[in-house]
């Protein structure tokens, strides 16, 4: 059904399709979303990197809705522009394709000008869909990304949108939806100078201060999620990030 339906819109002029593409996600997400946001209070006003867990082709989506009014761009994997589906979803929001696997230098630096541009970022550091809910191990490019442009970095931790739109490997972009609880908690900004200690020294600098900026997603996560970061992540572990506090919940921020 969905399928038909995005491969009808494929054929309407961009302003049109964009539009209605819109408004047939929000419909979706009104139906099988049930969503809580906390931490809205640790939004910057300015530009930053947001960072966080990749669970489902639903997760750009839904974070661009826990995140508004702020306009995000999202740096997403080339095969979103495989199907209908996936493609016309990926045009209703801001998207920076990257080929995964691969170091991307032009996606990167992509990402790179648009936020010294003033504008934010989204990445998800696994560099693809965790498929088991669980942390896997962040690439190298989130650290380039958030090096160059220095900008304040935030933590993002998403739970829920693997059951809403589970991954289906034989059928990328019809992958069937269920009504799910899906809960998104945004942590305190970090600069990557605060991870200083965590990095300094390590034989590879770029993986280190991926882990270390990871690190701060699984912090949000519960134990279940963290995967790779779950023996990292607790106060007091050496190596770990300082703890970080429950984040509430708060109306966005006007205009």
């Amino acid at each position: 059904m969905m399928n038909t339906l995005f491969a009808v819109l494929n054929w309407l002029p961009e302003r049109p399709r964009r539009a209605a593409v819109r408004r047939v996600i929000d419909a979706v997400w009104a139906r099988y979303a049930d969503m809580q946001v906390t931490g809205r209070e640790h939004l910057p006003l300015g530009p930053a990197l947001y960072v966080c867990n990749h669970l489902s082709n639903a997760d750009g989506l839904t974070l661009e809705r826990a995140l508004q009014p702020l306009r995000v761009w999202f740096v997403a994997g080339v095969k979103l522009r495989s199907t209908p589906m996936t493609r016309l979803a990926a045009e209703a929001v801001d998207t920076i394709f990257i080929r995964p696997g691969a170091p991307d230098v032009e996606a990167l630096r992509c990402a790179v000008i648009a936020l010294q541009q003033g504008r934010s970022v989204l990445v998800f550091p696994e560099g693809g869909r965790s498929r088991t809910g669980a942390l896997l191990r962040a690439k190298r490019g989130v650290s380039l990304i958030a090096r160059r442009a220095r900008v304040p970095v935030v933590p993002v931790a998403l739970t829920g949108t693997e059951r809403m739109m589970p991954i289906d490997e034989r059928n990328m972009g019809g992958e069937r939806l269920h009504r799910a609880r899906i809960t998104v908690r945004i942590g305190a900004p970090f600069r990557v100078e605060d991870l200083h200690e965590e990095v300094e020294g390590a034989q590879d600098s770029r993986q280190a201060l991926a882990d270390a900026i990871m690190r701060r997603v699984a912090a949000l996560l519960p134990p279940e999620y963290q995967g790779e970061y779950a023996r990292r992540q607790e106060p007091g572990v050496p190596g770990g990030p300082r703890p970080v506090s429950s984040p509430r919940e708060e109306r966005p921020r006007p205009h």
